[in-house]
């Protein structure tokens, strides 16, 4: 029986694996369409300045160039973070809709997002030979702002979230005492928002120029605080649920 439901898991696994390189692949290929569209606004505004950075996500154009930049070019922004948004609402639904035990939606959401961030890279390279390395700058994410970190930063927080939901899938199901439960979500958190400071620290200086640099002591600390949680979490020992 235990066989047959750790069998059960990983074919559901690989169903999400394959989910989320499609998912990856249609992200991968809308950027690429983007960044065509947006290549001579770029060139307007920074062919003096960055000539080298016209096809690079930084600097950031300021809102007032999106907006005299007209139709379809000033409304990207919003197109930008609903496509955002609607990528993690299917990660969200293919993790809920697939877990059968307790503890298994966040580790399919986890492995899932995982799979979709490093596959995302692996296609915009394969399409457009783009990050020429792991320390390019890149804008992560738009919600609610610019989320700005070389790209090994992004990579670094999906391995761990991976590892970490191949160890509780590969784990049976427990109860963990609400003091672990409390204080592994806490230590998460406590490391996502550092995390998150790293990412918009440098916003406003991006805006036009290129980043002096990434804070990564407010990174390191997060990466280690959050993946310090889901270990904690995922790993703890307690008795099997009857």
């Amino acid at each position: 029986m235990a066989q047959r439901v750790q069998a059960g898991r990983w074919s559901r696994l690989a169903a999400l694996v394959v989910l989320a390189a499609a998912l990856a692949y249609i992200e991968a290929s809308v950027v690429v369409y983007l960044r065509q569209a947006i290549t001579p606004v770029r060139r307007k505004y920074l062919q003096r300045t960055f000539p080298m950075a016209i096809s690079e996500p930084l600097p950031l154009l300021s809102l007032d160039q999106l907006r005299q930049a007209g139709p379809p070019v000033d409304s990207f922004l919003l197109l930008e973070q609903l496509r955002e948004a609607a990528a993690l609402a299917v990660l969200a639904a293919a993790a809920v809709g697939l877990r059968h035990r307790g503890g298994e939606g966040l580790a399919f959401f986890l492995i899932g997002f995982a799979v979709w961030d490093g596959l995302y890279y692996a296609f915009l390279k394969l399409l457009i030979d783009w990050p020429a390395s792991l320390g390019t700058w890149d804008v992560l994410f738009l919600i609610p702002v610019p989320w700005l970190a070389p790209v090994w930063a992004p990579l670094l927080v999906s391995l761990s979230m991976l590892l970490a939901g191949l160890l509780r899938l590969s784990r049976p199901t427990v109860e963990r005492p609400v003091g672990t439960t409390v204080g592994a979500s806490l230590t998460i958190l406590a490391g996502a928002g550092l995390v998150l400071v790293s990412f918009v620290i440098r916003v406003g200086e991006a805006v036009g120029a290129i980043p002096a640099r990434f804070d990564w002591p407010w990174f390191l600390a997060g990466w280690l605080l959050g993946t310090a949680g889901l270990f904690w979490l995922f790993a703890s020992r307690s008795r099997r649920r009857l």
